[in-house]
């Protein structure tokens, strides 16, 4: 049976993890962002925002928090509903659901005309943050 219960502080503490980390990740200081940048379609010489992307920060903020703490949550359940007890058990509770669901939905973005490049830099993100947090998640109760 699923456990649904919440821990609070490793539910916080991932969620807030995994939204700073993304942010890092997908910033202009890591090593990788002009190539995925370009292939997104990003303009690397535009230096203002529209009013248009402005507007729409909000929402792509408040998207990243919610997908980052949906995230925190869905892991935590899986992790425990399984009692993974040891780091290498969350981590393959995670390695599982990357694969099962990250990677196969975005997989599934290529009908959209994504590159190759994009999903193995978004999968490099995505592999590590599924598996790190999940085995933390079942060390932290």
């Amino acid at each position: 049976m699923l456990d649904f219960s919440l821990s609070l502080w490793p539910f916080l503490a991932i969620g807030f993890a995994n939204f700073i980390l993304s942010w890092l990740y997908y910033s202009p200081a890591a090593p990788w962002f002009k190539v995925w940048a370009k292939n997104v379609g990003m303009d690397l010489g535009k230096t203002e925002m529209t009013e248009e992307d402005k507007k729409m920060m909000p929402f792509l903020m408040g998207g990243a928090v919610l997908s980052s703490f949906l995230l925190s949550y869905g892991l935590q359940v899986l992790v425990h509903s399984v009692k993974a007890t040891d780091f290498v058990s969350g981590a393959v509770v995670g390695l599982v659901l990357w694969g099962a669901f990250a990677l196969t939905h975005s997989l599934n973005t290529m009908f959209e005309g994504r590159k190759p490049i994009v999903l193995v830099i978004n999968h490099g993100h995505y592999l590590v943050t599924y598996a790190v947090f999940g085995g933390i998640l079942a060390v932290w109760k």
